[in-house]
């Protein structure tokens, strides 16, 4: 009897484990607000001691016709785009991405490097650097230079022993969407970034908003006030000063949007590689003013 009674309270006590087990681990696993911190951009002295690589060049037309960037796969982010309004800053299925990558001869596993126009561009590199992130290519990285100074990059390689580097495993979904958005938009649970222009923000439609303005309670942080007057990437501390003057923290979320999601890619890969928590709205004004129920400000 003794017997049957510790057999029962032991059968009890795995079903309530069980059951407790399957509560906790039921549900999406949320992110934390403290993400780990991984770099999204390499400058041309960290790229020196980089194993073997690929290159993937996002310039524009006259760009890549003026100097050329030998054995790079050109890639556009309306590749990888959905091509109808008002989506067109949406990524296309993951698994179509990934068959595109990989007739361009790109693996999940591969180490990438980005080639874009910096400065003089529209946050294409960090576009592209995005997109492939969000579809499992973990080690890719943009390049914070031009084209001249990557060549010398590849020549010196040769010259040098590389060293490798620790390849990250872990893929941090960072695309957010209109309904997670608008649900916590009055209770002010992220903090809003509008990366266009001063125009744009004001209500200015050139690139074929259907309303003008911007998301309510956003701040104007115009992607191009991340470059130095070298063209190059502002450091952390320039850019934590930047965005302690708007009144933008480490603490909460932050969520970066455009007109189509490019410039907000690009501004949320530097966030995270300087440790925000920062979220892309892929959308951005292409998708979230073309429905009247959502609210805008000018």
């Amino acid at each position: 009897m003794k017997i049957q009674r510790s057999y029962g309270i032991y059968l009890f006590a795995i079903a309530l484990f069980w059951a407790l087990w399957l509560q906790l681990s039921a549900g999406p696993k949320k992110q934390g607000l403290n993400p780990k911190t991984h770099t999204w951009f390499l400058s041309p002295k960290e790229a020196l001691d980089l194993p073997e690589f690929k290159t993937i060049d996002t310039r524009s037309f006259p760009s890549r016709l003026l100097e050329k960037l030998p054995m790079s796969q050109v890639l556009g982010w309306e590749d990888l785009s959905l091509k109808e309004n008002p989506f067109r800053g949406k990524l296309q299925k993951e698994e179509d991405i990934q068959k595109k990558l990989l007739s361009l001869g790109f693996h999940l596993e591969d180490l990438i490097l980005v080639l874009g126009d910096g400065a003089s561009g529209w946050g294409e590199e960090g576009r592209i650097v995005w997109s492939l992130r969000e579809v499992g290519f973990s080690n890719v990285f943009w390049f914070d230079g031009n084209v001249r100074s990557l060549k010398e990059v590849l020549v010196v390689r040769k010259q040098r022993a590389s060293h490798p580097i620790e390849k990250d495993t872990i893929q941090i979904k960072t695309n957010i969407t209109k309904e997670e958005i608008s649900k916590q938009l009055q209770n002010n649970f992220y903090q809003i970034l509008d990366t266009r222009e001063t125009r744009e923000f004001s209500g200015s439609t050139p690139y074929g908003e259907s309303r003008g303005g911007h998301i309510p309670g956003a701040k104007s942080f115009y992607y191009q006030n991340l470059f130095d007057a070298k063209g190059s990437i502002k450091s952390k501390q320039e850019v934590e000063t930047i965005l302690s003057q708007l009144g933008i923290t480490k603490t909460k979320p932050i969520i970066a949007y455009c007109t189509g999601g490019v410039r907000s890619a690009f501004v949320v890969g530097i966030l995270r590689s300087y440790g925000y928590n920062a979220y892309n709205y892929s959308g951005s004004m292409w998708e979230w003013s073309f429905y009247p129920d959502l609210p805008m400000e000018k």
